[in-house]
C-alpha cells in the first residue's frame, strides 16, 4: 500500500460524493423546470387578463352610453394598442353570443372558429366572473374572457397569446436552472475540497507514506506530530506502534551496553553475538526520531485556495452586466465619445494591475502574504460598495481604481503564497490551485451575476460583491503569517527601465509577448468583457443570457485547457499551439460574419475559450525557451515581470481598442476586425518561429 493507491481511494470517494451531488442537483433541475411549465400559463393567462379586462371595460363603457354592442367601431385600433404594448399578444377578437367574429385583429389560429362557436366556450357567458384556464390552438394560447352587461350577455373577448414567447420564457429559466446547476456544482467541489478535501488528501498521504516506510524497514517517529486528521485513531495506533517498536530496540541496546560495562568475567556467554546482531538490525532497518524534513505542508499549500475563489468570485460577479452599468451612469465628457467612456472602467482596472503587480510583489515581501490580501481584500471590499453607490461614471471610475488595487494585491500576494509553500519539484502541479480557483470563480461569477443583475438590479448585485470580498477576508484570517525563509530566494526588484527597453527590443523576446500574448488578452477584455455584454443588450436579450455566454468561456477553459497543457512538451509543439490558438481565438470573432444571434455569438465565445486553452500553458514557457540569454542576464523575475507588464496592459488595450471600433463600425464589425487582427498575428507568430527555427538549425 504506497501513498498513490490511498490518493486514488480519496480521489474515488471525492467522485462518488461529486456523482451524488450531481444526480441530486440534476433530479432538482428537472423537477423545477416541470414546476415551471406548469406555473408558466396560469401566469402568462394572468398579465393577458389584466390586459384583456382593459378591453372589457371599454366596451362596456360603450354600450353603457348607447352604442349597439355590434356596432362598436375603434376596436381594431384599440387591438393596434395592445398589440404595441404587449407583443406577445399574438392574436385578437370579439364574438357575439353566437361565436360569430364581430372584430378581429392579425390571424386566426387553425380550429378558432370552432373553438368560438363550441358550447363550453359560449358557456363562459353564464360565468362573467370566472377566470378560465388558457386552452391550445394550433401555435396559441387562447384566453377567453365574457362581456356581460348587468341586464344581458353581450359576447367573448378572445387573446391569443404566441407559443414562442412561452417557449422563450421557459428556455430562458431552463438556462437559468442548468447554469444554478453547474454552479451549485462548482460550489459544491470548492466547499468540499475546503472541508475535506485537503485534510483527507494530507491524511492519506500521511498514512500511504508511513505504511511506505514501514514496509522499507523506515521505523523512525515522525518528526513533528500531525495535528488533528482523518483517521485520526489509525495513525494514533500506528504513531503507537512505532513507539513501542524504538522503545524496544533502545531497550534492547541500552541492555547491550549495560552488559558490556560489567567486568569481563561476569559478562554473559552470548553477549557478543547479541551485540552483532543489533549492529545488524541497525544496519537493516531504522530506528529512533526523524530529523527536521523542512518540506512543505500540504494543507498549508491549498489554505489559500478558498479565500482566493471568494475574492475572484467577488470580481466576475460584475463581469456580465460593468458595461451596461456604466451605461446607466453615462455624463458628457468633453472630447470623449460614449463609447471609449464605456471602456474606461475596465481598462483602468486592468492598468491598475498591471502597473501595480511589481510593486505589490514588493509590499508583500515586506508584509507577508496574509496581511496583503487581508489589505486587498478590503480595499476591494470598499470599491465594491462604493461602486453600488456611484452616482455618475466619474464617480464609478475613483471605486474600480480601488477595485483594481485590492484585486492586484489580492492576486499578487496569492500567487507568491502558493510558489513560497509549494515544493521546488512540484511548482507546476502546485500552481494548478492557483488557476484553479480563478477558473472556478470565472465560472461561477459572470452567469450568477448576470441573473442576479436582471432580478435584483445592479447596484445590489455591487453590494452582494462587496460582501463577499469581506467574507474573504474572514478566511484569509485563517492564512500563515510572514513569508517561509528560503536561502535562494532572490530579493524582488521593480524592473529598470533599461531593462524595460533592452526586453522591447528584443526579437525573441518581442514575437512572445507582441505576437502572441498582448493580442490574446486583447481579444479577451476586448472582446469578451466589453463587447459581449454590449452587444447582448443591443439585441434585445438580457444580463443573464450575457453572463451564460461568459460562463461558456469559463467552462470550456476548465475542460481545455488542461488537456493541452499536457501538449505543450516541446518547444516545436509549443509554437502549434501558441499559434494557432490564436488562429482559432480569431475565427471566433470573425464567426459573426456568418449571423448576427445569440447562438452565433455562444459559438464565438466557445472558440475564443478554445483558443485561449491551447495557447495560454505554452505562451509562459516559451518566454523561457526563447530567452535564455536574458534570463541568465536579468533573472526570471525581471523577464516575467516584464512579460506580465506587457500582458496586463494588453488587457488594459483590449476595452478601448473595441470602443474606438464600435465607434467607427459598430459593435457586430468590431467582432469582426479584433477576431481577424488576432488570427492575422498568430499567423504571423508561426512564420516568425518557423524562421527562427530554420535559422537556428542553419549551419554556421
Amino acid at each position: 500500500m504506497n501513498a498513490g493507491y490511498l490518493r486514488g481511494v480519496y480521489l474515488r470517494l471525492a467522485g462518488v460524493v461529486t456523482l451524488a451531488v450531481m444526480m441530486a442537483l440534476a433530479l432538482n433541475a428537472y423537477l423545477s423546470q416541470r414546476t415551471f411549465e406548469r406555473a408558466l400559463a396560469p401566469e402568462v393567462a394572468k398579465k393577458v387578463i389584466s390586459v384583456g379586462g382593459s378591453i372589457r371595460s371599454l366596451v362596456l363603457r360603450a354600450v353603457e352610453s348607447g352604442v349597439p354592442f355590434e356596432e362598436l367601431y375603434g376596436v381594431t385600433e384599440g387591438f393596434e394598442e395592445v398589440h404595441d404594448e404587449a407583443p406577445e399578444v399574438a392574436y385578437l377578437a370579439i364574438t357575439d353570443t353566437h361565436g360569430k367574429v364581430l372584430h378581429e385583429r392579425m390571424r386566426a389560429p387553425v380550429g378558432a372558429r370552432a373553438y368560438f362557436g363550441a358550447e363550453r366556450t359560449l358557456d363562459l357567458l353564464r360565468k362573467p366572473d370566472a377566470v378560465p384556464p388558457p386552452v391550445r390552438l394550433g401555435n396559441l394560447y387562447m384566453v377567453t374572457l365574457p362581456i356581460v352587461a348587468p341586464d344581458k350577455p353581450l359576447g367573448l373577448l378572445h387573446i391569443g397569446v404566441d407559443v414562442r414567447f412561452v417557449n422563450a420564457m421557459v428556455l430562458d429559466m431552463l438556462l437559468d436552472v442548468i447554469v444554478v446547476l453547474v454552479v451549485s456544482l462548482f460550489f459544491t467541489l470548492e466547499l468540499l475540497h475546503f472541508i475535506a478535501g485537503v485534510k483527507l488528501d494530507a491524511s492519506l498521504r500521511t498514512l500511504g507514506e508511513t505504511f511506505a516506510r514501514g514496509a522499507e524497514g523506515d521505523f523512525r517517529t515522525p518528526y513533528q506530530a500531525t495535528g488533528e486528521q482523518a483517521f485520526g485513531s489509525l495513525m494514533e495506533l500506528l504513531q503507537a506502534t512505532l513507539a513501542r517498536v524504538n522503545q524496544a530496540f533502545a531497550a534492547l541496546a541500552q541492555a547491550v551496553d549495560d552488559g558490556r560495562r560489567v567486568p569481563a568475567h561476569e559478562r554473559a556467554p552470548a553477549l557478543s553475538q547479541a551485540q552483532a546482531g543489533l549492529v545488524s538490525l541497525g544496519q537493516r532497518y531504522r530506528f529512533g526520531r526523524e530529523s527536521d524534513p523542512r518540506e512543505a505542508d500540504p494543507t498549508l499549500l491549498a489554505k489559500v485556495r478558498a479565500p482566493l475563489f471568494v475574492f475572484i468570485l467577488a470580481e466576475e460577479l460584475t463581469r456580465s452586466f460593468l458595461p451596461a452599468y456604466v451605461h446607466k451612469l453615462l455624463i458628457p465628457l468633453p472630447g470623449i465619445s460614449p463609447q471609449l467612456v464605456l471602456g474606461l472602467p475596465i481598462a483602468l482596472f486592468m492598468l491598475i494591475v498591471a502597473i501595480g503587480q511589481p510593486f505589490f510583489g514588493l509590499w508583500c515581501e515586506r508584509l507577508g502574504h496574509r496581511r496583503t490580501m487581508l489589505i486587498g481584500g478590503a480595499v476591494a471590499a470598499i470599491g465594491f460598495g462604493g461602486s453600488a453607490l456611484a452616482a455618475n461614471v466619474l464617480d464609478l471610475l475613483a471605486w474600480r481604481s480601488l477595485c483594481g488595487l485590492g484585486y492586484g494585491m489580492v492576486f499578487v500576494a496569492a500567487q507568491a503564497y502558493v510558489l513560497d509553500h509549494a515544493p521546488p519539484t512540484q511548482r507546476a502541479s502546485s500552481f494548478a490551485i492557483f488557476v484553479g480557483a480563478i477558473m472556478a470563480a470565472g465560472v461561477c461569477g459572470p452567469s450568477i451575476g448576470g441573473i442576479l443583475a436582471d432580478n435584483i438590479g445592479m447596484r445590489p448585485t455591487f453590494a452582494l460583491a462587496a460582501l463577499l470580498a469581506l467574507c474573504s477576508l474572514v478566511v484569509m484570517r485563517g492564512l500563515p503569517d510572514g513569508r517561509p525563509p528560503a536561502e535562494n530566494r532572490p530579493p524582488m526588484r521593480v524592473p529598470t527601465v533599461s531593462e524595460i527597453g533592452t526586453l522591447l527590443m528584443n526579437r525573441n523576446f518581442m514575437i512572445v509577448t507582441g505576437l502572441a500574448a498582448m493580442p490574446a488578452k486583447i481579444l479577451l477584455t476586448g472582446m469578451c468583457f466589453y463587447l459581449v455584454p454590449l452587444y447582448v443588450l443591443t439585441i434585445e436579450s438580457t444580463q443573464a443570457m450575457s453572463g451564460r455566454i461568459l460562463m461558456t468561456y469559463g467552462a470550456v477553459m476548465v475542460v481545455v485547457a488542461p488537456l493541452t497543457a499536457a501538449l505543450a512538451t516541446t518547444r516545436e509543439r509549443m509554437h502549434w499551439l501558441v499559434g494557432g490558438g490564436l488562429v482559432v481565438s480569431g475565427l471566433g470573432g470573425a464567426l459573426l460574419l456568418a449571423g448576427a444571434g445569440i447562438g452565433w455569438i455562444f459559438a464565438a465565445v466557445v472558440l475564443v475559450g478554445i483558443g485561449q486553452s491551447l495557447s495560454i500553458s505554452a505562451q509562459s514557457a516559451l518566454v523561457a525557451e526563447h530567452c535564455l540569454a536574458e534570463i541568465a542576464t536579468m533573472g526570471d523575475g525581471i523577464v516575467y515581470g516584464v512579460y506580465r507588464l506587457l500582458e496586463r496592459l494588453g488587457n488594459a488595450l483590449g476595452p478601448m481598442i473595441a470602443a474606438a471600433l464600435v465607434l467607427f463600425v459598430g459593435y457586430r464589425s468590431s467582432f469582426v476586425v479584433i477576431g481577424c487582427a488576432v488570427a492575422l498575428a498568430g499567423a504571423a507568430f508561426l512564420v516568425a518561429t518557423r524562421r527562427e527555427s530554420a535559422r537556428a538549425l542553419a549551419p554556421v
